[in-house]
């Protein structure tokens, strides 16, 4: 798989745990406390979903930099 396609596929996960976190959040909003499984289960999902997208981003940059690093010490 190549860099832009694992970043685009990481991204649609991402944007799909996200949504899925925002609708049990929205769902158990009622009873707002720390024994409310529910919520807790979509705060997971939202923090989970941040997580995702941001190795998707930062994942295909850390490759790039791995590609360039030894063609310059090749040069030298």
């Amino acid at each position: 798989m190549k860099n832009k396609e694992m970043s685009r596929m990481l991204k649609w996960v991402a944007m799909v745990v996200i949504a899925v976190g925002v609708l049990c959040c929205v769902m158990n909003l009622t009873q707002f406390n720390d024994r409310n499984l529910g919520l807790m289960v979509g705060i997971g999902f939202l923090i989970g979903g941040f997580q995702i997208m941001l190795f998707g981003v930062i994942a295909p940059l850390m490759q790039k930099n791995q590609e360039v690093t030894p063609a310059a010490a090749t040069t030298e």
